[in-house]
């Protein structure tokens, strides 16, 4: 989550549904599109803990995840003598990566989510983002207005600090607050994030188009006087004892990618509707097990980045009656590191849990381990990639001239391996 203020959504930011929506085309880039924008990947998430100790060295500690900054400043908005209930890890949000972003994996305190949850209705929530990747700014700034006109309840759209992402937060209808970004700060081989001086520029509103690009900022920066170098390093501990794949690390695997993301929801049918007709995820399958459904969805070539579980299957499985996700998803670098990880993990203590391979088909080879709040962590190597079914477009060559100014979307535009990092 963010330096900035959550608030309450009032009246002018909720509207009644415009009809004729299904009927629109959106110039997205360049191509036609139904929406005016397009969801490309998961891009973070983050979870509301209990215990804050626990869960970071199950995940720092423990995964290998990267601590690349920390903020006090939801925290402090506590009431003193709420703030000195807090241990010192509860007085921080804990932003982690295993990559360059600036974070894929958030921790917040359950008691300060809590008490700043209050204002907007997401008090006791186990999940505190569920951050989905577009293709611009103006993706963002275009299709929170368009949410906003089908009647969809946001929150507030803007910039967060740390991690300089361009966004707009909105809940589905069982509250999960889902965002949807562009723009991560990327973190390079020096391991610094922007110094705090640069948390500066950050809106709780709609922003104006176009803005300066980021390096526009950066050169400002060093024109103030700021220095651009002296943002947080995470310690590095001693050098790593095991020989992975022709590396020596400090635990004998590697995250690479997050994903897909599992939700238990009341009303299966009006989240499946909000997330296929609102954001664009398209089904991929249904399943069930034991009477408890589920539905699968997908927002690119991956066979699916979104689950959707009815809430009876949390009780079927033995899980945690507070936590609003089954599981989170991350992808080890090969099948033998897959292997490494849960014996590493198993080792240290986690628990391995068993979920039906009828819930979580795509995958051939996947685990669960259960982390010190009860939500599960579901590790893979390997994930079913799905092409479309349509016939293949045909390919134009020649004078650019020549060309359309906007084209129909092929069925599998914006798919795959996506950018990153703001453009410039």
């Amino acid at each position: 989550m963010t330096e900035t203020e959550t608030r309450t959504p009032g009246p002018a930011e909720r509207q009644p549904e415009r009809p004729g929506l299904a009927d629109e085309r959106h110039d997205v880039g360049g191509v036609r599109l139904e929406r005016p924008f397009k969801i490309r990947r998961l891009g973070h998430f983050g979870y509301n803990c209990v215990d804050t100790d626990a869960m970071l060295e199950f995940y720092v500690d423990g995964l290998g995840l990267i601590i690349s900054d920390q903020s006090g400043t939801m925290p402090s908005r506590l009431p003193a003598e709420e703030q000195e209930t807090l241990t010192p890890n509860e007085r921080l949000l804990h932003f982690t990566r295993f990559g360059s972003e600036h974070h894929q994996l958030v921790f917040i305190s359950q008691q300060v989510w809590d008490w700043v949850g209050q204002a907007n209705g997401s008090a006791g929530a186990s999940i505190n983002q569920v951050t989905w990747q577009v293709g611009s700014l103006a993706e963002v700034v275009n299709g929170a207005e368009w949410i906003w006109g089908r009647g969809e309840r946001l929150m507030r759209s803007g910039r967060d600090m740390p991690g300089s992402n361009w966004h707009t937060y909105l809940f589905d209808p069982e509250g999960h607050i889902n965002e949807l970004f562009y723009g991560m700060e990327q973190i390079g081989w020096d391991g610094l994030s922007k110094p705090r001086p640069m948390w500066t520029g950050v809106l709780n509103e709609r922003p104006t188009l176009p803005q300066a690009s980021e390096a526009t900022e950066v050169a400002g920066a060093g024109g103030a006087g700021i220095d651009v170098l002296s943002g947080h390093r995470a310690e590095v501990s001693a050098p790593g004892s095991f020989a992975v794949d022709g590396v020596l690390m400090r635990r004998p695997f590697k995250i690479v990618g997050i994903g897909p993301v599992s939700l238990f929801v009341e009303d299966l049918e009006d989240t499946q509707r909000f997330y296929t007709q609102v954001l664009g995820f398209d089904v991929r399958r249904d399943v069930e097990w034991q009477g408890h459904r589920g539905v699968l969805l997908s927002c690119g070539t991956d066979h699916h980045n979104l689950a959707l579980y009815e809430t009876g299957l949390r009780d079927a499985l033995g899980l945690n009656g507070r936590n609003d996700s089954m599981a989170l998803g991350f992808r080890l670098a090969n099948y033998r590191q897959l292997r490494a990880a849960v014996d590493y993990m198993v080792a240290r203590g986690a628990e391995e849990v068993d979920v039906p391979a009828e819930l979580v088909p795509g995958f051939d080879y996947v685990s669960h381990l259960r982390d010190p709040d009860g939500n599960l962590v579901q590790l893979y190597y390997y994930q079913r990639q799905c092409a479309p079914t349509d016939p293949l477009p045909t390919t134009v060559s020649g004078a650019v001239a020549d060309w359309p100014e906007l084209i129909d979307a092929p069925a599998d535009v914006f798919g795959g391996q996506q950018f990153l990092g703001p453009w410039e």
